[in-house]
């Protein structure tokens, strides 16, 4: 299931928070406002408390009604997230909250932790959310995103058969998958986006990741290693 609308968050279960000890509110805030912005659903400071008191009521529901939201709570942790503080998320009164890289890597950590988010104990359709243009740092929104290309790999199908230890069944589309990119595609562009990914997994420090692109080089190493199709009629035209 994939929320549709602000009131679906109502339907989302709680996460145990043996899983998710040892991370501060803004934390798990910023996970919240991740995947309200991956299902389309503004971030606004009401949906970010509902969001909240349903993943994680011992730290913001209400002390004696666990189905309600501690808003009081949620505020508190937005107010951590701002640039002066903790420099997690930008917000705007009218538009909601944003993250910024630094909360891009925290909503990662906290991702990798404790999984995607569930409905009835079913997991959500994966989906990594759109940077939103009107973020208030326009020098924030030029610079690539390390910690979003890694939370990319994560909810691709080739990571996934990586980890139930599939990497052989797996074919090119899906390697072409997880690059964004098409079978026609140079080899040598094919091979700078795979080194521009494996550099983002190291600055974020994912060794999981890291290892998975290891992997998926090794299990492709033929098709990403071919020669460009020009460079080969070039060799072959000198040599006529």
């Amino acid at each position: 299931m994939e929320p549709q609308t602000a009131r679906d968050l109502l339907k989302v279960d709680s996460k145990d928070r043996n899983l998710y000890a040892g991370f501060s509110l803004a934390h798990l805030t910023a996970y919240s406002v991740y995947w309200l912005t991956a299902w389309d659903i503004p971030t606004t400071y009401e949906n970010v408390s509902v969001l909240n008191g349903r993943l994680f009521p011992d730290d913001f529901a209400m002390q004696g009604f666990s189905e309600l939201p501690d808003a009081f709570r949620t505020n508190r942790s937005l107010l951590q997230m701002r640039p002066k503080y903790r420099n997690f998320a930008a917000s705007n009164p009218r538009k909601g909250v944003y993250l910024t890289e630094k909360g891009g890597a925290v909503a990662a950590a906290v991702l990798q932790r404790i999984g995607a988010p569930t409905f009835g104990g079913l997991p959500v359709s994966i989906r990594s959310p759109t940077i939103d243009p009107r973020r208030p740092n326009k020098d924030m929104e030029r610079a690539r995103n390390p910690a979003q290309t890694v939370l990319d790999i994560r909810n691709k199908i080739l990571f996934r058969r990586f980890k139930e230890g599939k990497l052989n069944e797996t074919e090119v589309v899906h390697l072409l998958g997880l690059v964004g990119l098409y079978d026609h595609t140079l080899p040598t562009e094919l091979r700078k986006a795979f080194k521009r990914m494996r550099a983002d997994a190291v600055t974020v420090n994912d060794t999981e990741v890291v290892d998975f692109i290891d992997a998926v080089a090794e299990r492709f190493h033929t098709y990403l290693n071919r020669p460009d199709p020009r460079r080969a009629q070039a060799s072959t035209g000198a040599k006529g």
